[in-house]
């Protein structure tokens, strides 16, 4: 549901961009919904029908461990549609709106077809990180009037409890817009930055702030260093995979009533008790 929750937003998106700046009709609501609806309909097919046998292709691992019928497609659908209608009718269908015809630069996601050049975060300005490749790329962004951002990620899964801060991850955003202008100071820019849970439109949203930028760098780094504790001497050609007994595994089982390797974690488990 989350792809397409961000497919069909995409879809709308293009299309009210179009209409704003280049005088195009106003977005096909009814279009775009047929389109992800028939897609949905295919998709499921084609996962039910396939032979999971050869692994050549895998789709829906609730097909794969047979635990769904033709029944749980609809409300899926449903839910999607919903996510949509709930943007149309909020306050951040007029603020997108309102910043399509003030812009300078604007940013969409297109989940079809993901562009990694985009999503590369230019780290030259870090030198500690001069090495690391890092990909991030929100849902929506645009830069309108001078120095001014409005960054958006939708989220449709389970809500966070606390929304009282911005996310690590918005805050990646952040500095990747500052890094685009060769700096990590804010200066005189503003950066405004939501996660818009979809359909409540629950938010964890604020204004960037310069702190906010050095915990996100500082938080980089801490990772980075952690990770490279795992490096076989410290060189990448000579690193091995670590045993799957080095890590442990989650005691929540509503994560493993999801996860997509539950039935071979089980077999592992089998294994590794009768040993």
């Amino acid at each position: 549901m989350w792809e397409m929750t961000h497919r069909i937003m995409s879809m709308y998106l293009f299309q009210l961009k179009k209409h704003v700046l280049d005088d195009w009709k106003i977005p096909d609501k009814d279009w775009i919904i047929d389109t992800i609806r028939k897609n949905m309909e295919t998709t499921f097919a084609e996962s039910k029908t396939n032979d999971y046998s050869d692994f050549v292709k895998f789709w829906l691992s609730e097909h794969f461990y047979q635990e769904i019928g033709d029944d749980a497609l609809e409300p899926v659908i449903e839910k999607v549609i919903n996510n949509l209608e709930a943007f149309i009718k909020s306050e951040y269908h007029q603020k997108v709106e309102q910043r399509f015809r003030k812009w300078h630069h604007i940013y969409i996601e297109e989940p079809r077809r993901p562009n990694f050049e985009m999503m590369k975060v230019d780290v030259s300005q870090i030198p500690w990180l001069e090495n690391v490749s890092i990909l991030a790329s929100p849902d929506f962004w645009i830069m309108f009037w001078e120095n001014n951002y409005l960054i958006l990620d939708w989220k449709s899964g389970k809500e966070s409890l606390d929304i009282s801060w911005i996310t690590d991850q918005l805050r990646v955003y952040a500095l990747k817009t500052l890094l685009k202008q060769k700096s990590t100071k804010l200066w005189d820019r503003n950066i405004e930055v939501h996660e818009v849970y979809l359909p409540s439109l629950n938010e964890k949203s604020g204004s960037v702030e310069q702190n906010d930028i050095e915990h996100i760098i500082n938080k980089i780094l801490e990772d980075v260093e952690y990770q490279k504790q795992f490096i076989v001497e410290q060189d990448i050609e000579k690193n091995e995979p670590l045993n799957h007994t080095a890590f442990t595994r989650t005691s929540s089982e509503k994560k493993c009533a999801w996860c997509t390797f539950r039935g071979v974690c089980q077999k592992l488990k089998e294994v590794e008790s009768a040993e």
